[in-house]
């Protein structure tokens, strides 16, 4: 196992600070202006197609699965009321229960914005050579196997796809190499 000096260290995080910006910043910079007419935040398509993935969601799982508090979920699934890209419903055995669907019309905005996404991280990715990018995911499942150690990091961190679950996750296969773990 090596050992990092200091500068070594602080040089790797910065390293990994800016690929998270850029990765982020490059998916997403402008693209609902450009594919959406409506006015909606980046946050709000975030919470739509967490709900589109899922069934039978409540505010309290869409605070939990995007790591935004409850109060904020509460104020997004409003807007997104108002615009009529999800609906509220009370679950007829406990009203107390609050379901949030994604309307057509949401559907309708995520079936716009998913192909733009990957098409921009298809640009990204064919400028390097397939080498390169083999590289890129071999480091980047090597750099998670040694992160994702237990079950409450891997929840924190686990998209929620729902019934979007794609068999080669890689969460889902690094929880599955340790014993007794493999419970997604």
């Amino acid at each position: 196992m090596l050992k990092m000096d200091s500068e070594t260290l602080q040089t790797v995080d910065r390293d990994i600070s800016l690929f998270v910006a850029i990765v982020r910043e490059l998916l997403s910079q402008g693209i609902v202006e450009e594919v959406c007419s409506e006015q909606i935040t980046l946050g709000q398509v975030r919470c739509l197609c967490f709900i589109l993935a899922h069934e039978r969601v409540t505010i309290g799982d869409i605070s939990r699965g995007m790591g935004i508090s409850y109060p904020a979920a509460t104020k997004a699934i409003s807007r997104l009321v108002e615009k009529g890209l999800a609906a509220r419903k009370h679950d007829p055995s406990d009203r107390r229960n609050i379901f949030v669907s994604i309307t057509p019309a949401g559907k309708e905005m995520t079936d716009r914005i998913k192909p733009e996404k990957l098409k921009r991280l298809g640009a990204l990715l064919d400028k390097l050579d397939p080498e390169e990018l083999n590289f890129l995911r071999r480091g980047i499942e090597s750099f998670l196997a040694v992160a994702v150690t237990d079950g409450e990091l891997f929840n924190q961190v686990c998209l929620h796809c729902g019934k979007e679950h794609v068999e080669n996750c890689i969460l889902s296969s690094l929880r599955c190499r340790r014993p007794k773990r493999c419970s997604v």
